[in-house]
């Protein structure tokens, strides 16, 4: 939802790439897919789903990064962009709804009906608070020097990624809260800067809003002409992921909980905003000209994440987590590639049909429809 501007096909590649990896985090995810849930224990495909969790599960970061990276210089925004995203949501779980359901002729349920618009579509309604602030954020990052830039990202990293992700780690050992009552958020609750419950694992707006910065110091290196050697990034991009499977693992031995239940995964983690930034850097470097096939596709990364989860009970996730690895691999990969471009082509309809209606609001909604953060004259 950035504002226009020249399409950069290596990061609309980045967009896709992001786009796959939400798939991929939702084959896995116990609740959604089911890939956790039902793959056997030491055996070789929970190691491979435990890789590739930890190769994509930054890819919520990687999104807001690039957000941050292209609106840097907004100061103006369009409310009928946000509206645009939350009809789409609307439109697409009101009809996985009517079709799913209505066959079964049960008696109408809310609490069945309330399921579709469930709590995996939180990073919609972040990523809009995101997008409403944006201007705000980039108005105060471009009346900013470059040591107080350098100064607020550090502070940031610091207060709302180390520190929380300490204390995380903490809580996550002791289990019990200074009132000596069972309780997740450990013997730390009540002394996290993001809220009195912890971090929520950096599902929160808090994080975003991180990411958004950290694109826009990106943005400004890259401004300067400041260039990173992508044989260096891609090293380094080894080294972390490896390093957090590694943690991973050791988090599962120390703990007792399941490899899946790692805080290592939490959002907020440095390693998890780091792997984040190395992808962006990896994909930067890409020479990749103008390419208006790549675009085309880049544009469903968005709706990719609205649709596919419909689509997910339909895949047979439970038995081919434990087929062989080698068909249970390529099933993964399949099922990636295949509900992105299923996802492309649903959304290509919508875009068809829904296209004439924006354009008639667009031309009709003139007041009250922009937030600008420019400085008054």
């Amino acid at each position: 939802m950035a504002e226009k501007t020249n399409r950069q096909s290596n990061i609309e590649l980045l967009r896709i790439f992001a786009a796959l990896g939400v798939v991929l985090l939702h084959y896995n995810n116990s609740s959604l897919g089911g890939g956790f849930a039902f793959v056997e224990d030491s055996s070789i495909n929970k190691v491979i789903l435990i890789v590739f969790e930890t190769l994509f599960v930054c890819v919520v970061n990687i999104y807001v990064l690039i957000t941050g990276y292209f609106m840097k210089n907004t100061v103006k925004i369009d409310l009928l962009k946000p509206i645009k995203l939350f009809s789409m949501y609307l439109v697409f779980e009101t009809l996985a709804y009517l079709i799913k359901e209505l066959p079964k002729g049960e008696p109408f349920s809310f609490k069945t009906f309330l399921g579709y618009y469930s709590p995996s579509y939180w990073f919609l309604f972040v990523y809009i608070a995101l997008y409403l602030l944006a201007p705000f954020l980039s108005l105060m990052w471009s009346h900013m020097g470059k040591t107080g830039k350098k100064a607020l990202l550090i502070v940031l990293i610091t207060v709302f990624s180390v520190y929380p992700f300490v204390w995380d780690c903490i809580s996550y050992a002791t289990k019990f809260s200074i009132w000596n009552k069972p309780s997740t958020n450990g013997i730390m609750q009540g002394i996290n800067p993001i809220s009195m419950f912890g971090t929520d694992r950096g599902y929160t707006l808090v994080n975003i809003i991180l990411m958004f910065i950290i694109g826009c110091y990106i943005r400004d290196k890259v401004d300067e002409g400041k260039k990173v050697n992508p044989y260096k990034s891609l090293l380094f991009l080894v080294i972390n992921t490896g390093l957090m499977v590694a943690m991973t693992y050791a988090d599962h031995y120390i703990s007792g909980y399941a490899p899946q239940s790692t805080i290592m995964w939490s959002y907020e983690n440095p390693l998890m905003i780091l792997e984040a930034v190395l992808f962006f850097l990896l994909f930067s470097n890409l020479k990749i000209k103008d390419n208006k096939v790549i675009n085309m596709f880049a544009a469903a990364a968005f709706p990719t994440y609205l649709i596919h989860i419909n689509f997910l009970e339909y895949l047979q996730i439970s038995k081919f987590v434990r087929s062989g690895f080698v068909i249970m691999t390529l099933h993964m990969l399949g099922c990636m590639v295949g509900l992105f471009l299923l996802s492309f082509v649903i959304y290509k309809l919508y875009e068809l049909i829904t296209k004439p209606l924006f354009d008639l609001i667009s031309r009709k909604w003139h007041r009250c429809r922009y937030i600008i953060a420019a400085k008054d004259s």
